[in-house]
Parts: structure tokens; sequence; C-alpha cells
């Protein structure tokens, strides 16, 4: 009895799938620094907040660089389950209200198009 029912607690956690979204980043034209700070100053200040509001479980900002002076960056953030991976917008406006006003914190004034390229992106869920 105490078998059966262990597995029906645990059977909701084993159900729910969480989604993994990766985005790969490639920085252009040797603006590593413009790129790294518009993430650590943007993204991951939003995706702060994200998991402080229980809207995803977890984030992480990884940077590659090659000692041909090519810096890749990629962005791998995590739902809890498909239902919150399809509010995902919905959630992010309510983080996302309280941003600075003056738009987007810029390294040297150069805007996303200038320092980098979504190279792909990929959505994986758990199984």
């Amino acid at each position: 009895m105490r078998i059966l029912f262990v597995v029906l607690l645990l059977l909701p956690l084993s159900a729910a799938a969480e989604v993994i979204t990766v985005d790969y980043v490639r920085v252009l034209n040797g603006n590593a620094k413009e790129a790294v700070y518009f993430y650590e100053n943007n993204w991951k200040k939003f995706r702060i907040a994200a998991v402080r509001k229980g809207i995803i479980t977890s984030f992480k900002l990884l940077v590659k660089s090659s000692q041909d002076g090519q810096t890749d960056i990629l962005l791998i953030t995590a739902f809890e389950s498909q239902e919150q991976y399809e509010r995902r917008e919905e959630n992010f406006l309510e983080v996302m209200q309280d941003a600075r006003e003056g738009g987007p914190a810029l390294l040297n004034n150069k805007s996303p198009a200038e320092f980098r390229e979504v190279i792909d992106r990929g959505v994986y869920t758990s199984h």
C-alpha cells in the first residue's frame, strides 16, 4: 500500500516534462564586450526577475571565446512545464513592465543588430 501511495504521489511530477529553450548567438565584428554587456544587463536581469516570480525555473548565460577571437553565447531558459512555456510571452510582459523606460541597456550605443546574430534556436523537453 505504501508503494502505491508513493507512486501515485510522484506520478504528477514525472508526467510534467520540463521545457528548455536554447538560443545560440554568434557575436559579430569583434563586439564581444557589447554583446555580453547586453545579455548581462537585459536578458539576465529579466530572467532573475522571472525566477523570483515563478515564471521560469532557471536560466544560464554561457560565453565561449575561441583563440581566433570568435565569441559565441548560449542562452538557456528552463520552464517547469509545457503550459508555462506556452505562457512565456504573457508572463514575460509582466517582468518587462518593470524594465527601464529608455529601452535596453547598450554598451557604446551599439544596437543588437550590430553585435549579434541568433544562429539557431531550439526547444527541448525532458523525458
